[in-house]
């Protein structure tokens, strides 16, 4: 996944993705991932990354960063039988973000308690962090998101930082990502989207 090669096309007329005003659609892998983000943000794809960058301008004039990881879980955790394995006894995502978040080497200096939310079969647990930055010595945030879609063994990790004076900015922008976040909904054509119904 680390070797992107970028490609843009034109959707037809009738395709059926739609957004917020203001927004648009991001999809990866034909569905695993979906959500909706400022239409004004400009997607990276870092070079040797495993994952999709989105920043809310053009470095280095950028203020926000958002960073999205898909992991296909049957390939990570081979012993899991995922057939069986329901939002109620699920790996303990909750326990991996705080695990995770104690090993940050920024050392926050605040941790929020993780908010988990269950959505049929996809969990989604989020905290934030409060730090000082070590270069620009100003008061930083990261929230941290793990997504867990069990019926397609899915994880995907997603990690917003900004400024302290940017909280007002991103804070909307992180709420939008995930109050429409899909995993695991997967297209047959990316060019004409989700069937209507």
């Amino acid at each position: 996944m680390s070797n992107w090669e970028r490609q843009e096309f034109n959707l037809p007329e009738n395709h059926r993705w739609t957004a917020k005003p203001g927004n648009r659609v991001f999809v990866a892998n034909k569905g695993a991932v979906r959500f909706e983000i400022p239409e004004d943000w400009i997607l990276e794809l870092p070079k040797g990354s495993k994952s999709f960058q989105f920043l809310d301008g053009k470095p280095p004039h950028d203020d926000i960063r958002l960073d999205v990881r898909i992991m296909y879980l049957a390939a990570t955790l081979p012993d899991v039988d995922w057939s069986r394995v329901t939002p109620w006894n699920q790996p303990p995502i909750t326990d991996w973000l705080k695990k995770n978040i104690a090993k940050d080497p920024r050392n926050p200096t605040k941790v929020g308690a993780p908010l988990t939310i269950n959505l049929g079969d996809t969990t989604v647990t989020w905290a934030e962090m409060d730090f000082m930055d070590p270069v620009e010595k100003r008061p930083a945030h990261t929230r941290l998101c793990y997504a867990l879609n069990t019926s397609c063994a899915l994880l995907s990790i997603i990690a917003m930082d900004f400024w302290d004076d940017d909280a007002d900015r991103a804070r909307p922008v992180w709420n939008e990502v995930l109050g429409t976040l899909k995993l695991g909904e997967y297209v047959e054509s990316p060019f004409f989207g989700p069937e209507s119904g």
